[in-house]
């Protein structure tokens, strides 16, 4: 069983202009809405790729009711929680005559302390053994430490926590543990406090924090070079598949529902990463906001198969 936890999801407006100009009456294409945000990608992700997530997630207000509709659609299972203020929105443009894409982030509604702990409630619910997604931001104001309250109700109920987040969010998971985590370069930082700029630096850090702290799988996202896989007190590097670069938009969670869907297949952590930079490349060659199809997820599954002698 997976479950997604979104605390900041998001309205994802999508539209192409020709040019942005200042001080103009921009003519836009009719626009695209999605329910977006991190957890909530990886349960419409999972969905596309024929398994099944339950979303938990905030949801107010009036964008709170279209977003549940939107999910509904694309046969997503919900468990919301319902909070006072509306969702937040996100928007993006392609400017058509650069291929340009602009990316405008608005921020989420503060929740209350009763709020965040309806959330935290939900993962009590969990049936054991279940792996249990927290994915995105957090909303202005919210306890830094949130994902670790998250992560040692996910211990207590025998959950396999896996967290994709930035900043400050990553306020005391690694003293609590984690089943996996998954930052970028950036994220790195935010995670172990440490600077590393190369790959045999990264390689240090990632084998520092499962030394010291109980995280049994790290996956370090190097974008268009790939990942970095450190379990087991060693550390490998998968290449990514090559494709056309038209908008990164939601790979990362992409390659996060890639991974946790392969691995709840029961497949091992070195294919569940394949798997999920397999997902991640087939979302980067989708325009706007748009995610993966399962057609190309297996395509490029096969291709970086072929490429690693020992699977």
């Amino acid at each position: 069983m997976i479950i997604t936890l979104t605390v900041n999801p998001a309205l994802d407006i999508y539209s192409k202009t020709e040019k942005l100009e200042p001080n103009e009456k921009l003519r836009c294409d009719k626009p695209l809405i999605d329910a977006g945000g991190g957890g909530i990608n990886v349960s419409r992700v999972i969905k596309r790729l024929g398994g099944e997530s339950t979303a938990v997630f905030a949801s107010g207000g009036h964008t709170g009711k279209l977003f549940s509709d939107l999910l509904a659609k694309e046969g997503v299972n919900q468990d919301p929680v319902h909070v006072s203020n509306d969702l937040r929105q996100n928007f993006a443009i392609t400017e058509n005559s650069t291929g340009n894409l602009y990316r405008f982030g608005f921020p989420g509604a503060e929740l209350q302390d009763r709020e965040y702990e309806a959330l935290l409630e939900k993962i009590d619910k969990c049936k054991e053994g279940s792996f249990l997604v927290a994915s995105g931001s957090l909303p202005p104001g919210a306890p830094a430490d949130f994902y670790a309250r998250a992560a040692a109700r996910a211990s207590k109920c025998g959950l396999k926590f896996i967290l994709d987040t930035s900043g400050r969010s990553y306020k005391g998971v690694l003293e609590e543990g984690a089943f996996l985590l998954k930052p970028n370069r950036k994220e790195l930082k935010d995670l172990s406090g440490e600077a590393a700029e190369t790959i045999e630096q990264q390689k240090n850090v990632l084998l520092k924090i499962l030394e010291t702290h109980q995280v049994e799988n790290i996956v370090l996202s190097l974008g268009a070079e790939g990942a970095l896989l450190a379990t087991g007190g060693k550390v490998k590097q998968f290449p990514a598949p090559q494709v056309e670069h038209v908008s990164s938009i939601g790979a990362g969670d992409s390659m996060v529902a890639g991974i946790v869907y392969s691995l709840s297949t029961g497949q091992p952590i070195e294919k569940a990463v394949l798997y999920g930079l397999a997902c991640g490349s087939a979302t980067i060659k989708s325009p706007g906001t748009e995610l993966l199809k399962a057609k190309d997820v297996e395509s490029l599954y096969e291709q970086l198969l072929k490429s690693r002698e020992e699977f």
